[in-house]
């Protein structure tokens, strides 16, 4: 042994009178040369390595006096190129190792080495295999070569190797035909991936009647042949491609076969008998597909199966179905609820961690040489998964692993899992539905003054109506799916209903944030412009600003349709943080939170602002208190209610607390909405205007078509003035208008005609 001691020269008599050596190990040094002349002194020399060296060419006839070398290392290191007769004298040799070199050329020299069994060039610089390039070698057992720039590769390359058991191609991107093998009888694992490869030969199983695992992954099949000739095959891999259907004859009678691999293509259709044959089947893998229903004659022995990916997949699987089941993917947690309902049941399975890797990760050559570690050994090795399968059959009742698993947000039974939380949905409807509406006609519908502010409220009504609805829509999907909500549940999600639903709740809540922004902006100009102009702004600039804000929340609204977002995330069809939520989801999320926060630092800025500017008895500008006060109390309800969604959703991005799922759902169904039930109550309990406008609507319809009209109208002022006096004290009203010169205030009344409007001043 002479590895790792940095040689870089050899002299020629190095190894002379060593005739009975068989073994030398020269890697790990500093050789950049062949050391020729010392190897002629070893002709009894069985193995060498000259791996991990600086050599950057092999000269001709360089090992012409080793006849007895069975074992040729010469991989890692810098080799270019080779002479054409560069292993002449080589009668023995079995194994010749030229990975990760830079070759640029095919090793035609290899020609003259008739008892190669086993070739590994992999990991080189060669970019084209020649027509004939094994002619010379026809006891090659294995040869692995991926991993180069392979642009073309003879028809002929591979022909007439009889006990070749091993092929591996990985990475030859410009291959567009299947190779010619005829004659290649003993094919046992074909690896061929990351092609071109459109079409599969007809014939294909006639010429490998002993392929036990065929990887044909990572290319452009469109079709495939019918493999019912490839008796013996065992494993086979056709993932990443462009397949649409799986014909009837296509895997029929492969009664070895035990393993499919179809994910990531565009199977649309399999035939219902496509599987009947396939009697010792255990894994099928049809992730990423479009599969609308799945036949399950021919599947009772599957142990693994992998259907992710498939969104138009929903029908719901039973035991019976799969009564050898251990490992179960599905597109939908609901379809896990048959195989039980305890959380603890469904737990990540690792058994196939392997497939699992991403295509970069994938190494079609490593599982092969898992599943044949070595090249004379023919017996099939287990996989891990197999091994620990074979003891969870001992038990008498193995536990089924089935993702993804369902929870509070994926419900098995009931939508609303609490009669607390059910109860609590119905109040929030009735209460936000009923009341929001009275206050929508006591707004829009009375005769009295319509000012700006009153405006806004009333539209910040609608928006509280329209979660309201939002919410009832939750409550009768749970109605009536009650008790088998599984059933229906992925239906619902990727339904237009859930996006119709997700859409109205948070156009709804934007809506109601963006109109409370502008009540409370509108609120401190107008003290501004009446300070310092003696008149506020319009109603018709007040509507034109609702109308923007209308216009922001139906953008955000919009968004998830167009997968900014998503509403089919849950069954609750909102956009917030739920556990294991997809990155866009939360993105949006925290984009949405972001954005109402903003909202609610300015209102409340606003609001301390105008505030500040009372305290200091600037009075005069603010002719109706009353209003003021319940925007305020707006604020304070919303925001102090917001507060519990804006933590769940940086608690949820940052990772800061362990907040289960329970509360996440009992939050988002209960405390997002309540502000669409305190608002209207707010209002109709303690603000003086609903009262004004309830008597007057109620004295309208008493009083249309019994009175003239100016009788009416003279009711209608005297109905203010009362109101007005019992909510105004006298003393109140003295001071005001006693000092009309120091305190501005009976020009700028003068330059209003209130008939029927109740004013509250802000000394109350």
């Amino acid at each position: 042994r002479l590895d790792a001691n940095l040689i870089s020269v050899v002299p020629e008599k190095s190894f002379e009178g060593l005739l009975s050596l068989r073994h030398l190990w020269l890697d790990d040094n500093a050789l950049t040369e062949i050391p020729v002349q010392a190897l002629n002194h070893l002709p009894a020399l069985q193995a060498m390595t000259l791996a991990l060296n600086q050599i950057w060419h092999i000269p001709d006839y360089a090992f012409q006096n080793l006849s007895s070398l069975v074992v040729l290392h010469l991989h890692n290191n810098r080799i270019q190129s080779l002479g054409a007769n560069g292993f002449d004298g080589l009668h023995s040799l079995e194994t010749l190792d030229l990975n990760y070199n830079e070759l640029l050329e095919f090793p035609g020299a290899i020609r003259t080495l008739g008892r190669l069994q086993e070739l590994g060039f992999h990991n080189n610089n060669i970019k084209a295999i020649p027509e004939n390039a094994f002619v010379g070698n026809p006891l090659l057992q294995t040869i692995h070569f991926y991993d180069n720039p392979i642009q073309f590769v003879g028809q002929s390359a591979f022909q007439y190797l009889p006990k070749l058991h091993t092929l591996s191609l990985n990475g030859a991107t410009d291959i567009r035909e299947f190779p010619d093998l005829k004659g290649t009888t003993s094919l046992e694992v074909l690896t061929l991936t990351r092609a071109g490869i459109h079409l599969l030969p007809r014939g294909m199983c006639q010429q490998l009647p002993s392929l036990r695992v065929l990887e044909l992954s990572h290319n452009q099949i469109e079709d495939l042949p019918s493999f019912h000739r490839c008796q013996r095959l065992e494993e086979l891999g056709l993932q990443h491609n462009r397949i649409h259907e799986i014909r009837a004859d296509t895997f029929v009678q492969l009664m070895a076969l035990r393993s499919i691999d179809l994910s990531w293509n565009y199977i649309q259709f399999i035939h219902p008998e496509a599987f009947v044959t396939l009697h010792s089947l255990t894994k099928l893998d049809l992730t990423d597909n479009r599969l609308v229903t799945l036949p399950l004659d021919g599947l009772g022995g599957l142990t693994h199966l992998k259907l992710q990916g498939n969104p138009a997949l929903s029908e719901p699987f039973t035991k019976e179905s799969f009564p050898k089941m251990r490992v179960l993917e599905v597109p939908y947690a609901y379809q896990c609820c048959a195989y039980g309902s305890c959380s603890s049941f469904f737990k990540m399975s690792n058994q196939w961690e392997a497939e699992d890797m991403s295509p970069e990760e994938e190494d079609p050559h490593k599982r092969t040489m898992e599943l044949f570690p070595g090249h004379a050994d023919n017996h099939y090795d287990l996989e891990a998964d197999d091994l620990q399968l074979d003891l969870e059959e001992s038990k008498l009742h193995p536990t089924i692993q089935c993702t993804p698993s369902p929870g509070p947000f994926k419900p098995c039974d009931h939508l609303f899992e609490s009669w607390i939380i059910r109860l609590g949905v119905w109040v929030i409807v009735l209460v936000s539905v009923l009341c929001n509406g009275l206050v929508i006609l006591a707004v829009f519908a009375s005769p009295s003054y319509l000012s700006p502010v009153k405006f806004i409220v009333g539209s910040i009504a609608g928006a509280n109506m329209l979660t309201g609805i939002y919410c009832s829509m939750l409550a009768l999907v749970d109605a009536l799916t009650y008790g088998q909500f599984a059933k229906y549940g992925a239906r619902w999600e990727t339904g237009a209903g859930c996006r119709v639903t997700g859409f109205l709740s948070v156009f709804a809540s934007e809506a109601a944030i963006f109109l409370l922004t502008l009540a409370a902006v509108q609120c401190s100009i107008s003290v501004s412009c009446v300070r310092a102009y003696g008149k506020s702004p319009s109603l018709g600039k007040v509507k034109a600003a609702a109308f923007c804000c209308l216009l922001l929340s139906s953008v955000a609204a919009v968004l998830p349709l167009f997968s900014i977002g998503e509403y089919g995330a849950s069954p609750l069809c909102l956009p917030y943080p739920i556990p294991d939520g997809k990155p866009t989801t939360l993105g949006f999320t925290v984009a949405l939170v972001m954005t109402n926060m903003l909202c609610f630092l300015t209102i409340t800025g606003t609001y301390i602002r105008l505030y500040c500017n009372l305290l200091k008895g600037e009075f005069s500008a603010v002719w109706d208190c009353a209003m003021v006060k319940h925007v305020a109390w707006l604020i304070f309800t919303n925001c102090l209610l917001y507060c519990p969604v804006a933590f769940l959703t940086f608690s949820s991005t940052l990772n800061l607390f362990l907040i289960t799922p329970e509360v996440i759902k009992s939050v988002l169904l209960v405390v997002l909405p309540l502000p669409a039930c305190l608002n209207p109550l707010l209002y109709l309990l303690f603000n003086p205007h609903f009262r004004d406008d309830l008597r007057l609507l109620r004295q309208k319809s008493q009083d249309k078509g019994s009175y003239p009209q100016s009788c009416g109208v003279d009711d209608m002022e005297k109905s203010s003035y009362d109101s007005t006096q019992a909510l105004v004290s006298f003393s109140d009203i003295d001071h005001i208008f006693e000092t009309p010169d120091s305190l501005g205030v009976h020009p700028i009344l003068d330059s209003y005609s209130f008939p029927s409007m109740t004013l509250v001043p802000c000394q109350q």
